[in-house]
């Protein structure tokens, strides 16, 4: 088994070694070996700079809705339907968070459930499309809110699939709409056997079947899409019709094609594809150059600059 010498940095305060969705990917084809110190490659995220202090090649994923830049990173894994050769590989986000591999069990009487819920805490980064939404269909019937973002229940979730499960709908908004970004939004829903109203993705039915979940996207007002929702509410048969569809557009094996582009990095290893491959960065953050040459001349000019 070969072994690959890794660090990984500036991810997210939740992130560790024993939940990484491609060393767990990954673990039956290589050794990994964590080095901080000297690592043949470092996976990096966004939520830092620490990616600065390695020379070795960087690969990049985010779960946020940030397109990753090829000038200081050679490789990554995001949402974006962009074609970057080698370098870039689309993995949609929910594929790390639920795989929806299986088809979720619908339990009796599920139709005659409450009517839906709303669960978020962001409400200052995110489009005002959410709220809106929120409050035109509170007109129609209560909406149980349990987040911190309108919270009308006086109650706070542990456990979202469970609650989201006790629901005929669910309200799935993105916090942004973006072509290929679709998060745990769509997923969770499908997860917890309730039809998500989604809005976000303009592509997104290019991953979930459009006769699955109720796509606001598609209409020209956020009235139409409420009516939508009324009309099905109203309608058990539309409704289990609906929530029985199958979830998925068409299965896709990302697993093996994740496999696939690690393949590819490492067997190129220590080539470095990044613009600033001969940068370093100053104390301010802005880039210097660092190449062995114009070392020795700042080294000669701070001599100087002491006599």
């Amino acid at each position: 088994m070969q072994e690959i010498r890794v660090y990984f940095c500036d991810f997210w305060k939740e992130h560790t070694l024993e939940n990484d969705f491609f060393l767990n990917i990954l673990k039956n084809k290589y050794k990994f070996i964590i080095d901080k110190k000297n690592p043949d490659f470092i996976f990096c995220s966004c939520y830092g700079k620490e990616y600065r202090k390695y020379s070795c090649p960087r690969i990049f994923y985010s779960g946020e809705n940030i397109t990753p830049d090829f000038n200081i990173y050679d490789y990554a894994i995001s949402f974006d339907y962009i074609d970057f050769g080698k370098r870039y590989l689309r993995v949609p986000i929910y594929h790390f968070l639920n795989k929806l591999r299986e088809e979720i069990p619908i339990s009796e009487n599920c139709e005659k459930r409450p009517f839906c819920s709303f669960l978020y805490s962001n409400g200052i980064y995110a489009d005002k499309k959410r709220v809106e939404f929120f409050k035109l269909l509170s007109n129609y019937k209560k909406i149980n809110s349990s987040g911190k973002l309108l919270n009308n229940t006086g109650q706070y979730v542990k456990n979202k699939i469970e609650y989201l499960s006790k629901f005929k709908f669910t309200i799935a908004f993105e916090n942004s709409s973006n072509e290929g970004y679709i998060t745990e939004k769509i997923s969770d829903a499908f997860c917890a056997g309730t039809i998500p109203i989604y809005w976000g993705d303009p592509f997104a039915t290019k991953e979930f079947n459009p006769e699955a979940f109720i796509f606001v996207n598609e209409f020209k007002t956020l009235d139409d899409a409420i009516k939508k929702v009324i009309e099905i509410d109203n309608d058990d048969k539309m409704y289990l019709n609906m929530l029985n569809a199958p979830k998925i557009k068409q299965h896709k094996h990302y697993d093996e094609k994740i496999i696939a582009f690690f393949d590819s990095i490492f067997s190129n290893k220590g080539v470095i594809l990044r613009k600033d491959i001969n940068k370093g960065w100053d104390k301010n953050g802005k880039y210097f150059s660092c190449n062995t040459h114009n070392k020795k001349i700042i080294k000669t000019i701070k001599k100087l600059l002491n006599h």
